[in-house]
């Protein structure tokens, strides 16, 4: 099929659809129902002779072909967004616009959640979508756009994006007062005395336990879970702490009563960083999006 001459309406379901993999995340994006997402899936799979995207246990995953039609045009759409719209202006109080995030790290339960309730407040009618990334795969979420701009804790750097450091963080443990006494700091043979939870992806990429281990100690690991979402209700009921980055442990704050121990740092300060395209300029809903999480660094601080 010749992409440009593809309907732009089925673009629209087809970047959404990309984005989303899943219909009913599409519909909500596009803001249509789900029968009528499915239908332009059906003329998308004849008009390019493809599958397109295929349900898995996993959603909706793209074909080749689906990944190479993304790649163009996801840029001939924004190219048009740009054209079409006069630099420099971007009203968010009338914006239907969507935006995605990436975030890694578990970023998304402390910033995610302080722009997601901003954005509702001053652009209505926009939809923000925040994306988990797994551990290692930013860069290729990036090169696929499924995301506008990225949130990440590690050190990646790219030729086409500007890296935009927003704060440094250090770990700390966390553990519910009721259950486990903790004091206000713990050193290292402390904190391996008590029992741990792990998040799954920390196996591979903790650089704390990779330090821990160099100095001759190991934690005893009871429960992993997948996500960082799943320690307040499980620290809320079992004799056990959790080591994590200190935005996680004040996000948890405000919604428990968790306590915080510093710990010694073996790590030194890491930073998480903001990543935006270079031709975020010529974009100023974009532009826009990026200065409104550069306003709520304070909450970094607090």
């Amino acid at each position: 099929m010749n992409i440009s001459r593809m309907d732009l309406n089925l673009a629209q379901v087809f970047l959404a659809l990309w984005h989303e993999r899943s219909v009913s995340r599409a519909a909500i994006r596009l803001a249509l129902t789900q029968p009528a997402v499915s239908a332009s899936l059906r003329r998308l799979r004849v008009q390019c002779g493809d599958e397109l995207f295929v349900r898995t246990r996993y959603g909706m995953q793209p074909t080749s072909r689906a990944t190479e039609i993304a790649s163009v045009l996801d840029e001939c759409v924004n190219t048009m967004r740009i054209a079409l719209g006069k630099p420099g202006e971007f009203d968010p109080a009338s914006s239907t616009r969507s935006f995605v995030v990436g975030y890694d790290g578990g970023v998304d339960y402390a910033l995610g959640s302080q722009l997601m309730a901003r954005v509702r407040e001053v652009a209505p009618n926009v939809t923000l979508t925040a994306r988990t990334v797994a551990p290692g795969t930013m860069n290729l979420t990036l090169d696929r756009k499924e995301i506008d701009l990225a949130v990440t804790i590690y050190p990646l750097t790219r030729p086409d994006y500007a890296t935009i450091s927003l704060t440094s963080y250090r770990m700390v443990c966390v553990g519910n007062p009721a259950l486990v006494n903790l004091p206000d700091s713990l050193q290292l043979e402390e904190l391996c005395q008590w029992d741990q939870i792990l998040i799954e992806g920390a196996r591979q990429h903790s650089a704390f336990d990779h330090a821990l281990r160099n100095l001759g100690f190991s934690r005893t690991i009871r429960l992993v879970v997948p996500s960082f979402g799943h320690l307040p209700l499980l620290l809320g009921k079992s004799r056990t702490v959790a080591v994590v980055p200190e935005y996680i442990a004040r996000a948890f704050g405000e919604m428990t009563d968790l306590r915080i121990a510093s710990l010694p740092d073996i790590i030194g300060p890491r930073d998480v960083r903001l990543l935006s395209p270079l031709t975020i300029g010529g974009d100023a809903g974009l532009h826009w999006l990026q200065s409104m999480i550069l306003d709520l660094h304070a909450i970094w601080s607090a």
